[in-house]
């Protein structure tokens, strides 16, 4: 064996026993007993945290200005909803999702019969295998 070899070979025992150690060593901070005390603090705080957002929603659709707000919104929308305008967005992103779907399966079906989609560039031709010796 070289010396570049014997050297090489050290580098990769080293990189590994380096790897085992991180290994190791995130598993016991993981499992540690601090690790887990911060987890469940973090988890009860998340908890807290959802419980006072719902008790801040149910008070706000509560409220005289929540309602008067609610009520605004769903003007805005029955305006919108009998607009020309939302006609012909919707118009627009059903056609839009149409063509999107005629790709997909144009895509798909060539994928199942190896041939190129429709506005696909056709595969270039497989170089030939050199002979054998």
């Amino acid at each position: 064996m070289t010396e570049e070899q014997k050297s090489d070979s050290g580098i990769m025992e080293e990189l590994l026993a380096l790897g085992q150690e991180l290994t190791t060593a995130v598993k016991a901070l993981w499992e540690s007993e601090d690790s887990r005390k911060l987890r469940q603090e973090i988890g009860d705080g998340f908890v807290e945290l959802g419980q006072q957002v719902d008790t801040a929603v149910k008070s706000a659709q509560e409220s005289e200005a929540g309602q008067q707000f609610s009520e605004q919104v769903k003007g805005a929308m029955d305006k919108a909803r009998e607009s020309d305008l939302t006609a012909k967005l919707e118009e627009s992103l059903v056609l839009g999702l149409r063509e999107l779907n005629a790709g997909l399966s144009s895509l798909v079906s060539s994928m199942k019969t190896g041939a190129p989609a429709e506005g696909e560039p056709a595969a270039e031709a497989e170089t030939e295998a050199e002979p054998e010796a």
